[in-house]
């Protein structure tokens, strides 16, 4: 039962890499069905972890490996070969953007010490699940709309704005539970 919570996070690897290969093979819908798949798994692989009392080093390096594929790089790459392949070097410079910024706000929510109420930066689950509705529908789009998307979720993603976590939003009365020292 101990490995329940990397087998979880493992999911939503395998979910993002496969919701890469159908973007690749232009099956775009089926794609974000992928990531919203991943983000499942991402839901519960932590909550698994908190369950079973197996939260570590290891989980929190997996799952943020995991993130940077599902929520990072297959949501920005169903935009571009869905909408943006035809851009100039700005659009592939604002492409590669996206991950950028996700990766750095896993590494700075890694290394935080003390325990917050919510986050810092919007969670790149909640942005690649924005990123990835986005994406299906940017032909409807101008590639200026699809830049203004792509700075906006960046920027949220390492700003300093505080965003609530899950379990804030689904128990909001409940207090936060201490760990002892």
């Amino acid at each position: 039962m101990k490995s329940l919570p990397s087998i979880l996070t493992l999911g939503n690897l395998t979910s993002g890499m496969l919701a890469v290969i159908m973007a690749i093979h232009g099956e775009f819908a089926l794609a974000v069905t992928l990531i919203w798949v991943a983000m499942f798994f991402d839901l519960f692989d932590g909550f698994a972890a908190r369950k079973l009392h197996c939260e570590g080093e290891f989980g929190k390096a997996l799952d943020s490996l995991a993130d940077v594929i599902s929520f990072g790089t297959a949501p920005v790459l169903i935009l571009y070969l869905n909408s943006m392949n035809e851009v100039n070097a700005l659009g592939m410079a604002l492409t590669a953007l996206f991950p950028v910024c996700g990766a750095l706000r896993l590494a700075r929510y890694n290394c935080q010490k003390t325990a917050s109420h919510g986050f810092v930066g919007m969670p790149i689950t909640f942005a690649g699940g924005l990123m990835s509705f986005f994406a299906l529908w940017s032909p409807y789009f101008t590639h200026g709309v699809a830049y203004l998307v792509i700075i906006v979720l960046s920027g949220l993603m390492v700003s300093q704005i505080r965003f609530p976590s899950l379990k804030q939003v689904l128990a909001p009365h409940e207090k936060d539970i201490v760990e002892p020292k």
